[in-house]
């Protein structure tokens, strides 16, 4: 019995060096701090609210800028005639909503979008270790500032896609959203991190924020139009709704995975700046 136990014993025992081997690597420290930030849970929640308070926003705020919410949509998830006919039977322009709008109602979009814009920052002073700053007119400021330009990120990038998808097609959408997500996103998490890291400390996870997002695009394009019209076969509108929950908690792992390695990033440069200045002292 105690001969047959050992080889069981062994492997067990080496299976847990190798997990410590895992959690001391590159790797394993990327996962925990993935971990620690809760990204699944707040994805998910990011998913929720997204579909509760930034469409409706958007919806209403592309159209007073004369834009089309449902563009921006199809755009990102790269839908063809069939899944882009779902999703416009599902969402209205916006238009009505602009003619009916109330003050009440004007205040309570507007609550929405500030608050998808402090749940982000939630997130990224959670990643960055940072502690918010104190005041609420400070962080109202920043936080509108960040519902604006995401808006107006979004319409152009609609307006943009537009015009470049006769003259390059899919290659030159991708690379298009690349440029502009490392940009915007960059911008905004110096933005929702208060400035309290510097700029160039950031350029990292815009790089890797743009990377993911535009990864999640090309993935979306070839599998989610499908999960459109099977999901508006199966459950009718409640399926394109699921539809695009599931790309939203997509896109709020793409913004953790982002920001997470911008932080290791640093912190390997860090370490490396350390031994270079260890070893020309001795």
């Amino acid at each position: 019995m105690t001969r047959q136990s050992e080889p069981l014993w062994s492997r067990v025992r080496h299976l847990g060096d190798r997990l410590e081997r895992f959690e001391k690597s590159a790797a394993g420290r990327y996962w925990a701090h993935l971990s620690t930030a809760d990204f699944m849970n707040s994805s998910f929640a990011f998913a929720a609210l997204a579909v509760l308070s930034a469409f409706p926003f958007l919806a209403v705020t592309s159209s007073v800028i004369g834009g089309d919410i449902r563009k921006a949509i199809v755009a990102r998830m790269g839908l063809n005639a069939r899944a882009t006919h779902d999703v416009n039977a599902l969402i209205s322009t916006g238009n009505h909503a602009v003619d009916t709008l109330t003050w009440v109602s004007a205040i309570v979009l507007v609550l929405g979008g500030i608050g998808m814009a402090s749940t982000l920052s939630t997130w990224y002073h959670r990643i960055y270790a940072r502690t918010p700053p104190k005041g609420l007119l400070r962080h109202l400021e920043y936080q509108a500032a960040g519902v604006v330009g995401f808006t107006l990120y979004i319409s152009f990038e609609v307006w943009l896609f537009d015009k470049a998808r006769p003259v390059g097609g899919r290659g030159l959408i991708f690379l298009l959203t690349f440029v502009l997500a490392v940009l915007f996103w960059w911008w905004s998490i110096y933005m929702l991190l208060y400035r309290q890291v510097p700029l160039r400390r950031l350029f990292p996870a815009g790089v890797a924020t743009g990377a993911c997002i535009t990864g999640l695009g090309v993935v979306s394009s070839f599998l989610f139009s499908d999960q459109v019209t099977s999901g508006q076969d199966s459950y009718g509108p409640a399926g394109v709704v699921i539809a695009l929950i599931t790309f939203l908690v997509g896109f709020g792992v793409c913004l953790h995975a982002g920001a997470v390695f911008g932080r290791m990033w640093n912190e390997w440069q860090d370490e490396r700046a350390t031994l270079e200045n260890r070893s020309g002292r001795s």
